[in-house]
């Protein structure tokens, strides 16, 4: 499974994401939350001192019992995106701006470690998929990520058998793909981080 070279995807592009995907009218959605996380899934974190957890937007990672299999070779898609996620956010704190809360009102959030755009960088690398489920915001600029590391067949596009996880069922085991939810969009420019916070000595993190 090999990275592209030189990849480090930051928020340094000029424009925000769109509109569209600001649909949260929840009024206890918080604009930032930031510190230590602990990490769930491959898509999911919680932040440690609060307790609260965040699903990265616009963002999904394989089931984490999801196994690939790459020129004969078996390996855990599942456990591989966790294992990415927990080595990116070690010993950092996470500044997440959040935009909207999924239908089980867990808050759906653009995450960084300083500027990297954890999202952004794992769809570049093959860990997981562009995707929102119906109602949630969209990043047009992660299908364009994702349609580059298509092409070299990096991480789980290198197993065009592996189902995604939004096609499986609970129960349901490693099936057949049924294709990405991909598309021709034009790049409109990544999510931009919020602004480092600057907490108090008495302030909690996280």
């Amino acid at each position: 499974m090999k990275p592209l070279n030189g990849i480090a995807i930051v928020a340094t592009l000029a424009a925000i994401w769109p509109a569209s995907a600001q649909t949260s009218t929840d009024s206890a959605l918080p604009k930032q939350i930031y510190g230590r996380v602990q990490v769930l899934d491959g898509s999911t974190i919680e932040f440690i001192k609060t307790r609260k957890i965040v699903r990265l937007a616009g963002y999904l990672a394989p089931r984490l019992d999801q196994v690939a299999t790459t020129d004969s070779v078996e390996w855990p898609a599942g456990q591989v995106a966790r294992d990415w996620l927990v080595l990116r956010t070690l010993r950092h704190d996470v500044n997440c701006a959040p935009v909207a809360t999924d239908a089980n009102r867990t808050v759906l959030a653009h995450c960084f470690v300083e500027d990297t755009n954890l999202a952004a960088t794992a769809i570049a690398e093959g860990i997981g998929y562009a995707f929102n489920f119906p109602g949630e915001p969209e990043v047009p600029a992660y299908f364009d990520i994702e349609r580059r590391a298509r092409g070299p067949g990096f991480g789980v596009w290198s197993d065009p058998k592996l189902t995604p996880p939004w096609n499986l069922k609970p129960d349901q085991a490693a099936a057949p793909a049924a294709g990405s939810s991909s598309k021709e969009t034009p790049d409109p420019g990544l999510p931009l981080p919020p602004p480092d916070p600057v907490p108090s000595d008495n302030s909690p993190r996280g």
